[in-house]
Protein backbone atom coordinates (compact mmCIF):
# COMPACT_ATOMS: atom_id res chain seq x y z
CA UNK A 1 0.00 0.00 0.00
CA UNK A 2 3.26 2.10 -0.02
CA UNK A 3 3.97 4.07 -3.37
CA UNK A 4 0.30 3.46 -4.87
CA UNK A 5 0.01 4.23 -8.57
CA UNK A 6 -3.19 3.37 -10.20
CA UNK A 7 -6.17 2.68 -8.21
CA UNK A 8 -9.57 2.53 -7.94
CA UNK A 9 -12.59 3.89 -5.24
CA UNK A 10 -14.67 0.64 -5.62
CA UNK A 11 -17.26 1.70 -2.47
CA UNK A 12 -17.07 5.02 -0.03
CA UNK A 13 -19.04 5.91 2.48
CA UNK A 14 -19.15 9.31 4.76
CA UNK A 15 -20.14 9.84 8.63
CA UNK A 16 -19.85 12.86 10.73
CA UNK A 17 -18.74 12.28 13.90
CA UNK A 18 -18.34 15.71 16.34
CA UNK A 19 -18.05 14.49 19.93
CA UNK A 20 -17.87 17.68 21.22
CA UNK A 21 -21.56 18.91 20.45
CA UNK A 22 -22.42 15.93 20.57
CA UNK A 23 -23.10 15.34 16.94
CA UNK A 24 -22.79 11.91 15.27
CA UNK A 25 -24.45 10.87 11.96
CA UNK A 26 -23.88 7.45 10.77
CA UNK A 27 -24.58 7.09 6.99
CA UNK A 28 -26.54 4.08 6.14
CA UNK A 29 -26.22 4.48 2.36
CA UNK A 30 -22.91 4.49 0.35
CA UNK A 31 -21.47 7.96 -1.67
CA UNK A 32 -22.26 8.64 -4.95
CA UNK A 33 -18.55 8.39 -6.53
CA UNK A 34 -19.02 10.79 -9.12
CA UNK A 35 -16.02 10.99 -11.29
CA UNK A 36 -14.87 14.52 -9.41
CA UNK A 37 -14.99 12.97 -6.37
CA UNK A 38 -13.67 9.29 -7.61
CA UNK A 39 -10.35 11.53 -8.48
CA UNK A 40 -9.89 13.42 -5.48
CA UNK A 41 -10.23 10.51 -3.47
CA UNK A 42 -8.09 8.61 -5.42
CA UNK A 43 -5.49 11.34 -5.63
CA UNK A 44 -5.45 11.94 -1.41
CA UNK A 45 -4.74 8.10 -1.23
CA UNK A 46 -1.98 8.04 -3.63
CA UNK A 47 -0.29 11.13 -1.70
CA UNK A 48 -0.97 9.58 1.46
CA UNK A 49 0.85 6.11 0.16
CA UNK A 50 4.01 8.47 -0.76
CA UNK A 51 3.93 9.95 2.52
CA UNK A 52 7.28 9.65 4.88
CA UNK A 53 5.65 9.25 7.91
CA UNK A 54 3.86 6.44 7.62
CA UNK A 55 4.22 3.98 10.09
CA UNK A 56 2.81 0.18 10.22
CA UNK A 57 1.31 -1.87 12.36
CA UNK A 58 -0.34 -5.10 13.51
CA UNK A 59 -3.93 -5.95 14.92
CA UNK A 60 -3.22 -6.97 17.94
CA UNK A 61 -6.11 -9.09 18.27
CA UNK A 62 -7.98 -9.76 15.28
CA UNK A 63 -11.33 -10.36 17.07
CA UNK A 64 -11.42 -6.92 18.72
CA UNK A 65 -14.40 -4.93 16.84
CA UNK A 66 -12.50 -2.57 14.22
CA UNK A 67 -10.07 -5.49 13.20
CA UNK A 68 -12.62 -7.68 12.75
CA UNK A 69 -15.31 -5.01 10.77
CA UNK A 70 -12.08 -4.55 8.68
CA UNK A 71 -10.80 -8.23 7.73
CA UNK A 72 -14.82 -10.12 7.51
CA UNK A 73 -15.43 -6.99 4.71
CA UNK A 74 -12.39 -7.45 3.03
CA UNK A 75 -12.76 -11.31 3.32
CA UNK A 76 -16.47 -10.70 1.41
CA UNK A 77 -18.31 -11.89 4.74
CA UNK A 78 -19.56 -8.46 5.86
CA UNK A 79 -21.48 -5.88 3.69
CA UNK A 80 -19.84 -2.65 3.39
CA UNK A 81 -22.47 -0.37 5.39
CA UNK A 82 -22.73 -2.12 8.29
CA UNK A 83 -19.20 -2.61 8.19
CA UNK A 84 -18.32 0.66 8.00
CA UNK A 85 -20.85 1.70 10.45
CA UNK A 86 -19.32 -0.41 13.00
CA UNK A 87 -16.07 1.07 12.61
CA UNK A 88 -17.59 5.02 12.73
CA UNK A 89 -19.21 3.77 16.10
CA UNK A 90 -16.30 2.50 17.50
CA UNK A 91 -14.44 5.49 16.53
CA UNK A 92 -17.18 7.73 18.20
CA UNK A 93 -17.18 5.77 21.28
CA UNK A 94 -13.32 6.65 21.59
CA UNK A 95 -13.37 10.08 21.31
CA UNK A 96 -16.40 10.91 23.46
CA UNK A 97 -15.54 12.92 26.49
CA UNK A 98 -11.55 13.74 25.01
CA UNK A 99 -12.51 17.58 24.25
CA UNK A 100 -8.70 17.64 22.98
CA UNK A 101 -9.48 15.59 20.40
CA UNK A 102 -10.91 17.14 16.97
CA UNK A 103 -14.27 16.24 15.56
CA UNK A 104 -14.47 15.34 11.65
CA UNK A 105 -15.23 13.38 9.04
CA UNK A 106 -14.56 10.01 8.69
CA UNK A 107 -14.52 8.25 5.23
CA UNK A 108 -14.55 4.32 4.59
CA UNK A 109 -13.00 3.05 1.48
CA UNK A 110 -12.95 -0.40 -0.55
CA UNK A 111 -9.95 0.24 -2.80
CA UNK A 112 -8.26 -2.27 -5.20
CA UNK A 113 -4.82 -2.21 -6.64
CA UNK A 114 -4.96 -2.22 -10.04
CA UNK A 115 -1.29 -3.23 -10.65
CA UNK A 116 -1.55 -6.32 -7.94
CA UNK A 117 -5.98 -6.48 -7.84
CA UNK A 118 -5.35 -6.29 -4.39
CA UNK A 119 -8.06 -4.83 -2.11
CA UNK A 120 -7.90 -2.79 1.20
CA UNK A 121 -9.31 -0.47 3.13
CA UNK A 122 -9.22 3.07 3.87
CA UNK A 123 -9.99 4.95 7.08
CA UNK A 124 -9.78 8.47 6.90
CA UNK A 125 -10.56 11.58 9.50
CA UNK A 126 -10.51 14.54 7.69
CA UNK A 127 -11.63 18.03 7.96
CA UNK A 128 -15.25 18.40 6.42
CA UNK A 129 -14.59 22.17 5.69
CA UNK A 130 -13.84 23.77 3.37
CA UNK A 131 -13.09 20.85 1.01
CA UNK A 132 -16.22 18.77 1.28
CA UNK A 133 -20.10 20.64 1.45
CA UNK A 134 -22.02 17.61 3.40
CA UNK A 135 -25.46 17.35 2.58
CA UNK A 136 -27.54 14.90 4.87
CA UNK A 137 -30.13 13.08 3.70
CA UNK A 138 -32.88 10.83 4.69
CA UNK A 139 -33.99 7.80 2.48
CA UNK A 140 -37.36 7.03 1.78
CA UNK A 141 -37.48 4.31 4.53
CA UNK A 142 -36.10 6.67 7.23
CA UNK A 143 -32.59 6.30 7.07
CA UNK A 144 -30.29 9.26 7.57
CA UNK A 145 -26.99 9.48 5.16
CA UNK A 146 -24.75 11.72 3.87
CA UNK A 147 -23.77 12.97 0.34
CA UNK A 148 -20.42 15.04 -0.50
CA UNK A 149 -19.92 17.66 -3.02
CA UNK A 150 -16.64 19.16 -3.44
CA UNK A 151 -15.87 22.71 -3.64
CA UNK A 152 -14.03 23.16 -6.68
CA UNK A 153 -12.93 26.76 -5.19
CA UNK A 154 -11.40 25.43 -2.06
CA UNK A 155 -9.70 22.27 -2.79
CA UNK A 156 -6.36 22.17 -1.76
CA UNK A 157 -3.69 19.70 -2.24
CA UNK A 158 -4.03 16.00 -1.44
CA UNK A 159 -3.58 15.24 1.92
CA UNK A 160 -3.84 19.03 3.36
CA UNK A 161 -6.99 18.42 5.21
CA UNK A 162 -6.21 15.02 6.20
CA UNK A 163 -6.15 14.32 10.08
CA UNK A 164 -5.27 10.68 10.27
CA UNK A 165 -5.23 7.85 8.20
CA UNK A 166 -5.46 3.89 7.98
CA UNK A 167 -5.18 1.59 5.17
CA UNK A 168 -5.49 -2.14 5.96
CA UNK A 169 -4.72 -5.13 3.55
CA UNK A 170 -6.29 -8.50 4.35
CA UNK A 171 -3.19 -11.04 3.56
CA UNK A 172 0.20 -10.12 5.33
CA UNK A 173 3.34 -10.98 6.37
CA UNK A 174 6.38 -9.82 8.39
CA UNK A 175 7.60 -7.50 5.45
CA UNK A 176 3.98 -6.27 4.70
CA UNK A 177 1.77 -5.66 8.22
CA UNK A 178 -1.66 -5.58 8.04
CA UNK A 179 -2.13 -1.95 8.56
CA UNK A 180 -0.30 1.51 7.25
CA UNK A 181 -0.86 4.79 9.62
CA UNK A 182 0.03 8.37 9.42
CA UNK A 183 -1.60 10.78 11.29
CA UNK A 184 -1.06 14.84 10.32
CA UNK A 185 -1.86 16.32 13.57
CA UNK A 186 0.76 14.27 15.69
CA UNK A 187 3.52 16.69 16.62
CA UNK A 188 6.30 14.39 16.39
CA UNK A 189 6.55 11.28 13.91
CA UNK A 190 4.52 8.98 15.77
CA UNK A 191 0.16 8.35 16.57
CA UNK A 192 -2.02 9.14 18.68
CA UNK A 193 -2.17 6.51 20.56
CA UNK A 194 -6.61 6.93 21.30
CA UNK A 195 -6.21 6.23 17.35
CA UNK A 196 -3.93 3.53 16.77
CA UNK A 197 -4.30 2.22 19.99
CA UNK A 198 -7.45 2.55 21.79
CA UNK A 199 -9.67 2.97 18.40
CA UNK A 200 -7.65 0.16 16.33
CA UNK A 201 -6.17 -1.86 18.96
CA UNK A 202 -3.01 -2.25 16.78
CA UNK A 203 0.46 -2.19 17.33
CA UNK A 204 3.04 -0.29 15.67
CA UNK A 205 6.05 -2.63 14.30
CA UNK A 206 8.56 -2.19 11.04
CA UNK A 207 7.80 -3.26 7.31
CA UNK A 208 10.23 -3.68 4.62
CA UNK A 209 10.20 -0.07 3.94
CA UNK A 210 11.30 1.40 7.50
CA UNK A 211 13.25 -2.26 8.08
CA UNK A 212 15.43 -1.29 4.31
CA UNK A 213 15.30 2.76 5.33
CA UNK A 214 17.41 2.21 8.92
CA UNK A 215 19.41 -0.30 7.82
CA UNK A 216 20.58 1.82 4.83
CA UNK A 217 20.82 5.28 7.07
CA UNK A 218 22.78 3.30 9.81
CA UNK A 219 25.00 1.14 8.16
CA UNK A 220 26.47 3.54 5.92
CA UNK A 221 26.71 6.08 8.95
CA UNK A 222 28.71 3.29 10.61
CA UNK A 223 30.91 2.82 7.38
CA UNK A 224 31.53 6.63 6.83
CA UNK A 225 32.66 6.83 10.94
CA UNK A 226 34.85 4.29 10.55
CA UNK A 227 36.44 5.35 7.86
CA UNK A 228 36.64 8.70 9.25
CA UNK A 229 38.34 6.80 12.38
CA UNK A 230 40.54 4.45 10.84
CA UNK A 231 39.00 1.42 11.03
CA UNK A 232 38.71 1.22 7.31
CA UNK A 233 40.71 2.26 4.82
CA UNK A 234 39.08 3.95 1.29
CA UNK A 235 39.22 1.28 -0.61
CA UNK A 236 37.53 -1.20 2.10
CA UNK A 237 34.35 1.49 2.80
CA UNK A 238 33.87 0.98 -0.98
CA UNK A 239 33.99 -2.66 -0.87
CA UNK A 240 31.64 -2.54 2.55
CA UNK A 241 29.34 0.07 0.88
CA UNK A 242 28.96 -1.78 -2.01
CA UNK A 243 28.37 -5.26 -0.45
CA UNK A 244 25.75 -3.69 1.14
CA UNK A 245 24.19 -2.41 -1.83
CA UNK A 246 24.28 -5.53 -3.82
CA UNK A 247 22.74 -7.86 -0.25
CA UNK A 248 19.77 -5.34 -0.83
CA UNK A 249 18.60 -6.87 -4.27
CA UNK A 250 18.19 -9.76 -2.18
CA UNK A 251 14.49 -10.05 -0.77
CA UNK A 252 16.15 -10.69 2.74
CA UNK A 253 19.72 -9.48 4.28
CA UNK A 254 21.10 -11.46 7.46
CA UNK A 255 22.93 -8.54 8.70
CA UNK A 256 25.54 -10.83 10.88
CA UNK A 257 26.46 -12.83 7.98
CA UNK A 258 26.82 -9.32 5.76
CA UNK A 259 29.21 -7.81 8.57
CA UNK A 260 31.00 -11.41 8.75
CA UNK A 261 31.70 -11.33 5.07
CA UNK A 262 32.28 -8.20 4.21
CA UNK A 263 33.40 -6.08 7.09
CA UNK A 264 37.19 -6.53 7.63
CA UNK A 265 37.90 -9.64 10.59
CA UNK A 266 39.11 -7.68 13.97
CA UNK A 267 37.27 -4.97 16.33
CA UNK A 268 35.15 -3.74 13.37
CA UNK A 269 33.20 -6.50 12.78
CA UNK A 270 31.81 -6.23 16.71
CA UNK A 271 31.41 -2.54 16.61
CA UNK A 272 29.64 -2.34 13.24
CA UNK A 273 27.32 -5.07 14.98
CA UNK A 274 27.09 -3.27 18.00
CA UNK A 275 26.16 -0.20 16.46
CA UNK A 276 23.49 -1.66 14.36
CA UNK A 277 21.99 -3.59 17.48
CA UNK A 278 22.09 0.39 19.24
CA UNK A 279 20.53 1.65 16.06
CA UNK A 280 17.70 -0.55 15.98
CA UNK A 281 18.55 -2.85 12.55
CA UNK A 282 17.07 -5.95 12.37
CA UNK A 283 19.29 -8.78 12.40
CA UNK A 284 17.14 -10.08 9.21
CA UNK A 285 16.10 -7.39 7.17
CA UNK A 286 12.73 -7.54 4.59
CA UNK A 287 14.12 -5.69 1.93
CA UNK A 288 11.95 -3.07 -0.24
CA UNK A 289 12.57 -1.86 -3.39
CA UNK A 290 11.46 1.68 -3.53
CA UNK A 291 13.22 2.35 0.20
CA UNK A 292 17.03 0.24 -1.32
CA UNK A 293 16.25 2.09 -5.09
CA UNK A 294 17.86 5.25 -4.11
CA UNK A 295 20.75 3.73 -2.97
CA UNK A 296 21.64 1.56 -5.31
CA UNK A 297 21.04 4.15 -8.07
CA UNK A 298 23.46 6.88 -6.41
CA UNK A 299 26.38 7.53 -4.26
CA UNK A 300 27.12 10.17 -2.14
CA UNK A 301 29.91 11.47 -1.56
CA UNK A 302 30.07 13.99 1.41
CA UNK A 303 33.05 16.49 1.98
CA UNK A 304 34.08 19.28 4.18
CA UNK A 305 32.58 22.70 4.60
CA UNK A 306 29.08 20.57 3.93
CA UNK A 307 29.78 19.75 0.65
CA UNK A 308 28.51 16.63 -1.28
CA UNK A 309 29.35 15.04 -5.30
CA UNK A 310 26.38 12.66 -5.89
CA UNK A 311 27.57 10.19 -8.67
CA UNK A 312 25.46 7.55 -10.31
CA UNK A 313 26.32 4.53 -9.11
CA UNK A 314 27.21 3.16 -12.57
CA UNK A 315 29.89 5.80 -12.86
CA UNK A 316 31.93 4.89 -10.07
CA UNK A 317 32.07 0.89 -11.72
CA UNK A 318 33.84 2.70 -14.38
CA UNK A 319 37.65 2.64 -14.23
CA UNK A 320 39.40 5.31 -13.37
CA UNK A 321 36.28 7.73 -13.27
CA UNK A 322 36.57 7.84 -8.79
CA UNK A 323 39.38 6.80 -6.79
CA UNK A 324 39.72 8.23 -3.61
CA UNK A 325 43.13 7.65 -1.27
CA UNK A 326 44.83 8.79 1.69
CA UNK A 327 47.10 11.87 1.44
CA UNK A 328 50.56 10.28 1.95
CA UNK A 329 51.91 13.64 3.54
CA UNK A 330 48.62 13.54 5.95
CA UNK A 331 46.46 10.48 6.44
CA UNK A 332 43.87 12.40 8.20
CA UNK A 333 42.73 13.93 4.70
CA UNK A 334 41.44 12.24 1.99
CA UNK A 335 42.64 12.37 -1.61
CA UNK A 336 38.90 12.39 -4.40
CA UNK A 337 40.40 12.23 -7.86
CA UNK A 338 37.20 12.03 -10.60
CA UNK A 339 38.88 12.20 -13.98
CA UNK A 340 35.98 13.81 -16.69
CA UNK A 341 36.19 15.64 -20.56
CA UNK A 342 33.21 17.81 -19.04
CA UNK A 343 33.27 19.85 -16.29
CA UNK A 344 30.64 21.76 -15.17
CA UNK A 345 29.62 23.90 -11.99
CA UNK A 346 25.43 24.12 -12.05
Amino acid sequence: MRFLTNITVEQAIAHHLDHLTPEKLVSKRPLKLTQELHLYLSEHLVAISRMSGLLAAQFADVERPVAAACLSLLEGKSKFVPAAGAIAERLFEVMEGNRALSPGLLLVAVVKEEETKERFLAILKVESQPVFKEERKTSVDGEPFIELALDPAALPAPGRNLQKCAMIRGKHSVGRPQVLLIDRQARDAGVADFFHGKFLEANLCRDAHLQTRTFVREFVKWANRAKHDHRLSPDELDETVDAARDALRQKQVSVPDLVREHVPKGPAQGDCLEFLSRKQVDATVETERKAAEKFQRARVIKLDLGAQLRVPHAATLAEGFYKAEADPDDPTLTVVTLRSRKFQVS
